[in-house]
């Protein structure tokens, strides 16, 4: 009888987590990118295993030019992601993972054309784009609609010599 935990405590520690995410999504809205930043922070401080709070987190990081941190903190999102972990149901699961790639995909691309790693190690800098291709590529597998990364996946298709075929033009 001791050792019986009551499901709904269990849980108790999220009451509210879903307002604070939201007011970082309307914070974002609102162009008030450091409030919106301090919204998701707050909401992962209290529950780390979020995917979504660490996906406009990492958006807000890359925009900000915090690459290596926007990185890491998509590179959890999708680990979260992967294993079944979505939280809210705004966009289907694989939307938002589709979302993280592409985040990924972005800071990946942006990264391989800082001086930093166009002048460095040439086999980094092609492990890098290797990997933002790739990422762009399993965003537009997970979600079709995903325009950025089907824009980028498509150029990049042709760029290595396999040329789109009609449905990913559709």
């Amino acid at each position: 009888m001791g050792n019986e935990i009551d499901i709904n405590q269990a849980e108790d520690h999220l009451d509210g987590l879903g307002d604070k995410f939201m007011d970082g999504l309307k914070r974002l809205e609102n162009a008030d990118i450091d409030g919106a930043a301090e919204c998701f922070k707050r909401v992962l401080a209290v529950e780390p295993r979020l995917a979504e709070p660490r996906i406009e987190l990492a958006r807000i990081l890359m925009e900000t030019q915090q690459l290596k941190l926007a990185e890491s903190e998509v590179r959890e999102a999708i680990k979260i992601l992967e294993n079944g972990g979505q939280w809210l149901d705004l966009v289907t699961e694989d939307e938002l993972t589709s979302v993280a790639y592409g985040i990924l995909a972005e800071v990946l691309r942006v990264l391989a054309e800082s001086d930093a790693v166009v002048f460095g190690d040439p086999d980094i800098w092609r492990n890098i784009v290797d990997e933002s291709h790739a990422a762009f590529r399993r965003a537009r597998e997970l979600d079709p609609e995903n325009s950025h990364a089907s824009y980028w996946a498509g150029g990049l298709d042709v760029d290595a010599g396999q040329a789109s075929s009609p449905e990913d033009e559709a």
